[in-house]
């Protein structure tokens, strides 16, 4: 019996065929425990079907460029298979506007499924709390358990959020990747063997320690920081100092980077001087005085980025305010050091 089914619209490419678009078909898309079933359709009648079984997954929920998709608007998820007969392929499943066909929210809990079927039960190793204040806690032991996606309370905020767990032996679950604050790889002994693991900083009970997680699948790591990006997007400047082991992470990084670079080069050094000043809070009314130029100036300059969507008049006399676009811009101004406040 299926874990879950769903209505999509299904498109493959292929390492074999140089097609500049993709072809679009409907479909039903059902989850096995080991494989993923497309059952094609046509004037609502099953006509065909394919099989992708995880045994020949390579990667999940990679990025899909804009003029690739169907609709940029809505939710599309990518999955890498390597079959030999085929080649690589990449399935990409998504939906349309259409509601009483398609129900967004069976979609991507459907999505969620496919996650927790590759995930869940997956051996691990884990050292917690190996470090406690800067000290080594002799008292920690590296402990056997098994990777789950649940959904936990931060120890921190107090928010519930889904997450990636170690279950141990002892039946309870640590919650290791909740409030965390750094990660790195790192050579250890485990048992008198050497392995690279994640060395994880992270708030524990009432206090930062350090522990260590080992998880002996490659493809198995790759899955697990897949879902931590996709459900947890904050922990993306975390996720990236590890990227140098996954060529497919580190190169989606690298061209994630490149675009908001070259979204700021977009900017000129007085549009990005406004953007912070208003950010931290100077009177737009003043705000020509702080910079040194005449009130025309500055207002035909509002006018320009009022155009673009980084501001938004709030007032007759041009008072303005950032919009969220104008703010998030400031906020990777000041990540990438290109202005300070």
């Amino acid at each position: 019996m299926a874990i879950a089914e769903t209505r999509v619209k299904v498109a493959i490419q292929s390492s074999w065929k140089s097609l500049r678009g993709v072809s679009w078909r409907d479909a039903i898309a059902q989850l096995d425990s080991d494989r993923l079933i497309i059952k094609y359709l046509k004037m609502g009648e099953v006509v065909g079907e394919d099989s992708f079984p995880f045994s020949a997954l390579s990667d999940i929920n990679v990025r899909i460029p804009d003029e690739v998709k169907l609709n940029p608007e809505k939710e599309h998820f990518g999955m890498k298979f390597y079959i030999p007969t085929r080649g690589e392929l990449l399935l990409i499943l998504t939906i349309e506007e259409n509601l009483l066909i398609y129900d967004e929210k069976k979609f991507l809990e459907f999505i969620h499924k496919i996650f927790e079927t590759l995930i869940n039960g997956k051996p691990a190793m884990i050292q917690l709390a190996r470090i406690v204040g800067g000290a080594i806690n002799m008292e920690s032991k590296w402990q056997k358990g098994w990777l789950r996606v649940v959904k936990v309370k931060s120890a921190r905020t107090q928010k519930t959020e889904r997450s990636v767990v170690v279950i141990t032996e002892e039946k309870k679950p640590v919650s290791i990747f909740s409030d965390i604050e750094d990660i790195e790889i790192e050579e250890v002994d485990m048992d008198g063997k050497k392995v690279r693991a994640w060395k994880i900083r992270h708030y524990h009970i009432n206090q930062s320690v350090t522990s260590y997680l080992y998880i002996p699948e490659r493809q198995t790591q790759l899955f697990v920081l897949r879902y931590l990006l996709k459900y947890n997007p904050g922990l993306m400047e975390f996720i990236m100092k590890i990227a140098d082991d996954f060529p497919t992470l580190k190169a989606e990084f690298q061209e994630f980077m490149e675009r908001e670079l070259k979204e700021l080069e977009a900017l000129d050094e007085m549009e990005k001087q406004i953007l912070v000043a208003l950010y931290s809070g100077i009177d737009p009314l003043e705000l020509h005085q702080f910079l040194g130029v005449s009130e025309k100036e500055i207002e035909e300059i509002y006018d320009r980025m009022i155009d673009k969507g980084l501001l938004k008049i709030v007032m007759i006399r041009k008072v303005v305010d950032l919009t969220n676009e104008g703010r998030r811009l400031v906020n990777k101004l000041l990540k990438y050091g290109l202005v300070s406040m």
